[in-house]
């Protein structure tokens, strides 16, 4: 490419005229937005006559309102000006700015990694493929990535995916399947377990091409139906002396725990082994915070609880769902801010019932705070429905003020 030298060299006085600098300006920013090789129009305004005339002589042909921009580019070149547009206003002393070539040499790069990906999956055999890597696309999973990472990126999803059905189909055929879970199958095929770790960018795009495969099935239980949990033992639920029949599975150890006084955790692997089995009339609370539990258990309390600890993990889930199909009442108390009324209306739509939650209990407890004298956090963020009690969410835009479990041990533990 011949060199862009300095402003002015080379160039003919008669376009360095101060009456073409709007000319040339107008030509600059379309460079700047613009990728690639010039095209289209470009308005010529109002020139003097003299100006006029250096266009024309410039371009070879009389100049009317508007001047086609690659015959343009290739008359400054035949002058000696720069191979490209770009080159030219520069050397006219009207240089497109370096950000706007980064800029396009980012777009370009974009481009090139978009097209890998799509190239990339038209050989998967899903009919979605396509749509799945438009939405990875515009989901921003690729940015940054040159084409070839993005490649790497699309196989590494493949590979997934087909190690997937590797162990369904061993599963399926009666062949020997060892228990795995999403961090052994990143350990297995990336070199790093946390490699699918949630909020990845692989574990993202993984999980949209899974949502495809399980149509209709919950995002939380996506990983779980292709057979690679996160995992089955952390997140398990605390309880504390739980009404279960102690003479079987889980039943012992809860019964044994609460007779030594100690809340017990339940994971998701033991729950899935050993489903529990509520006596007769079991009437248990889920609470939203672990300290509820942990004052029932110093205050030998004797009713039932389950702590949802904040949105509930699947452990949780799964023994509200096995209490309740076992015929035991699930009461819910969480805090009173915006994300505790929203958890209440999951656990309530699971079967629990919303236990003094209500407009006047929240009420009550903003007016108890403040004869104590207490300033309450606030929190203005939307404040979801609240179908058990509509009056509780008129009354929480009112006051907006929070109240946490912690403040009502005595009240629920009484």
């Amino acid at each position: 490419m011949a060199g862009v030298g300095a402003v002015g060299e080379g160039a003919p006085a008669s376009l360095l005229v101060p009456e073409l600098a709007a000319f040339w300006r107008a030509a600059r920013e379309r460079v700047e937005r613009r990728d690639g090789p010039a095209r289209g129009r470009l308005a010529v305004g109002a020139l003097a006559a003299p100006a006029r005339l250096a266009l024309e002589a410039v371009l070879d042909r009389p100049v009317r309102a508007t001047v086609e921009l690659a015959a343009l580019e290739a008359a400054l070149a035949r002058l000696g000006l720069g191979d490209t547009l770009g080159d030219a206003l520069t050397k006219l002393g009207h240089a497109p700015a370096p950000e706007a070539a980064q800029r396009r040499a980012a777009r370009r790069a974009a481009g090139e990694a978009h097209g890998a990906a799509r190239l990339e999956v038209q050989r998967w055999p899903e009919p979605w493929a396509s749509e799945w890597v438009d939405g990875v696309i515009r989901a921003g999973m690729v940015r940054g990535f040159a084409a070839a990472e993005a490649v790497r990126f699309v196989g590494d999803v493949r590979r997934a995916l087909d190690r997937l059905d590797e162990h369904a189909g061993a599963g399926a055929a009666g062949g020997v399947v060892v228990a795995r879970s999403r961090t052994d199958l990143a350990a297995e095929l990336f070199g790093d377990a946390h490699a699918l770790d949630t909020g990845t960018r692989l574990e993202a795009a993984l999980t949209r091409a899974l949502a495809r495969r399980h149509d209709g099935v919950a995002r939380r239980e996506l990983w779980e139906q292709a057979g690679a949990p996160l995992d089955l033992t952390s997140a398990p639920a605390l309880v504390w002396n739980l009404p279960l029949e102690a003479g079987e599975g889980l039943g012992m150890l809860v019964v044994r725990a609460a007779a030594l006084g100690l809340p017990v955790h339940l994971s998701l692997l033991a729950l899935r082994r050993h489903p529990v089995r509520p006596r007769p009339g079991a009437d248990v609370l889920v609470v939203e915070n672990p300290r509820v539990v942990e004052a029932a258990a110093q205050r030998g309390f004797d009713g039932a609880l389950v702590c949802g600890a904040g949105n509930p993990s699947s452990a949780v889930q799964v023994l509200v769902a096995q209490l309740l199909a076992g015929g035991a009442t699930v009461r819910y108390h969480g805090d009173f801010d915006t994300a505790g009324l929203a958890i209440c209306g999951r656990f309530r739509a699971a079967g629990a019932i919303p236990w003094r939650m209500g407009a006047a209990d929240y009420e009550a407890a903003v007016a108890d705070a403040a004869e104590a004298g207490v300033e309450l956090p606030v929190d203005e963020r939307r404040v979801p429905p609240t179908p058990w009690s509509p009056p509780l969410r008129v009354a929480f835009e009112r006051h907006r003020r929070v109240v946490h479990e912690e403040r009502l041990l005595d009240q629920l533990l009484g």
